[in-house]
């Protein structure tokens, strides 16, 4: 027993008195993937896997360049039945294989779409992702578009168009007003475009559209070699295809309402041209603009009379609780949109669209405490954003599209640091010179708001 208890006295003094190697024992803590690997075959599919630490659940997202901008005039809203019909069968799974086998993993797949891009997204734990890729990619590449599921499908797009959220009428409304050639396109079907809508349509749709040289495949939490070989099975050619160019759009000026009736709340949207993604240092000046405007609420409350909207838009309400105002900015692969967003009351809803427009022209004079401000809620919001593993894992295909490379929020942070108050105080003038080319879109009580005309008058 003595002997035991001196070989143990020994091995505990060894370890008592060895030096401490913080660089191998400890962990350095930071916001964001621990690591991202990137490469891109010859067919022209480019792949991004980003190694988390430790987080059980993974997400992968298949993007194509595919958005409702590239919709010609035979595939108007295509790309809306697209998101409507992700669900239904491919040449694999059948719909509701897909729906139960799913379920019982604990996994989501979810597909959205915007102006420029389609996505495709998996959401599942680490442990089921090798199985349950085929469906990812039975959605994504190999989704058979029956006639007898898109017949069954209008009837969920009719649905949508009735649900959509006035607000984001209005952002989609306000990109069509300001724009003149394919960022016209909405990103929702038109009714009479309902009942035209076919199989052949979707597959022609995918066909154009849908080729290797503008696919991206990221992952979150997925092994390299893993997403790797599942981009191998999107398309197994070595050739990359050539794609159709889109035009490009240029500014109008103009003017789109929707009537929600006599006495309805109302939204008012106004904007100008912006920058695109294919401007990252840019980009983020517009940005960090629309952040020293006021983009959220400093306080999130339960209704939506108890949130403090942030300054200096949120300052503009006064005593008026039911009025709200917030900046966005919008961004295509070439060019982009920034804007203010007024939601009021009926009453109030002249006097308030006045009010956004005039902000707007002068959004120029915001100081350099404000722009300050704007970058701290940037860095907040990206932060944030590196919680949900689906943002991430779309975010990485976003920036393969554009061939931009941030491996983690703290690269995102040095690059706002880096620019100059003055850089951006300029390009905040810069969109106040742009006022001659404003757009306005109303959706509410449009008996109550001022023409055109007097909200560019200001």
């Amino acid at each position: 027993m003595k002997k035991l208890l001196s070989v143990f006295s020994i091995h505990v003094k060894r370890l008592s008195t060895s030096k401490h190697d913080r660089s191998v024992c400890g962990h350095k803590w930071s916001y964001g993937p621990m690591e991202v690997q990137r490469s891109e075959m010859l067919n022209g599919i480019k792949i991004v896997a980003a190694n988390t630490s430790g987080a059980m659940m993974t997400a992968c997202t298949i993007m194509f360049q595919a958005g409702s901008r590239y919709e010609t005039s035979n595939f108007l809203g295509a790309t809306h039945f697209l998101r409507a019909a992700s669900s239904g069968s491919g040449c694999g799974f059948t719909a509701f294989s897909k729906l139960r086998v799913l379920q019982q993993h604990g996994a989501y797949l979810t597909c959205s779409s915007d102006r420029q891009s389609i996505s495709y997204t998996l959401q599942c734990p680490l442990l089921y992702f090798s199985e349950l890729k085929f469906y990812l990619l039975d959605t994504a590449v190999r989704c058979c578009y029956h006639d007898w599921e898109i017949s069954d499908r209008k009837s969920l797009v009719r649905d949508d168009l009735a649900r959509i959220n006035p607000e984001q009428r209005l952002l989609d409304l306000v990109q069509k007003a300001l724009w003149a050639g394919p960022n016209t396109n909405s990103v929702f079907c038109e009714d009479e475009r309902i009942d035209e809508m076919s199989g052949k349509i979707l597959n022609d749709y995918v066909m154009c559209n849908f080729k290797s040289s503008n696919c991206c495949v990221a992952s979150v939490g997925v092994p390299f070699e893993e997403t790797m070989k599942l981009a191998e099975q999107i398309n197994t050619r070595r050739e990359r295809p050539k794609l159709k160019e889109c035009p490009p759009s240029k500014p109008r000026g103009g003017f789109e309402y929707y009537d929600l009736g006599s006495g309805s709340d109302t939204w008012i949207a106004v904007a100008v041209p912006s920058c695109g993604t294919d401007d990252l240092n840019n980009l983020f000046k517009h940005a960090i603009v629309a952040a020293a405007c006021g983009v959220d609420n400093m306080q999130q409350g339960q209704y939506d009379l108890n949130r403090v909207p942030q300054p200096p838009l949120g300052l503009m309400t006064g005593d008026d609780v039911y009025t709200n105002f917030r900046a966005f900015n919008v961004a295509y692969a070439d060019s982009g949109i920034f804007g203010i967003v007024a939601k009021t009351k009926s009453a109030t809803a002249n006097r308030n669209a006045l009010a956004v427009s005039e902000f707007l022209a002068n959004v120029g004079d915001l100081n350099y405490t404000q722009i300050q401000d704007g970058k701290k809620r940037l860095q907040l919001s990206l932060a944030l954003h590196e919680e949900d593993c689906v943002k991430v894992s779309e975010s990485l295909a976003l920036q393969l599209a554009n061939n931009v490379q941030i491996d983690s929020v703290d690269t995102s942070f040095s690059m706002i640091e880096a620019i100059s108050l003055d850089e951006i105080k300029a390009t905040a003038t810069c969109l106040s010179a742009k006022c001659d080319e404003m757009a306005v879109a109303i959706v509410g009580d449009l008996g109550v708001v001022p023409t055109d005309q007097e909200i560019f008058k200001r």
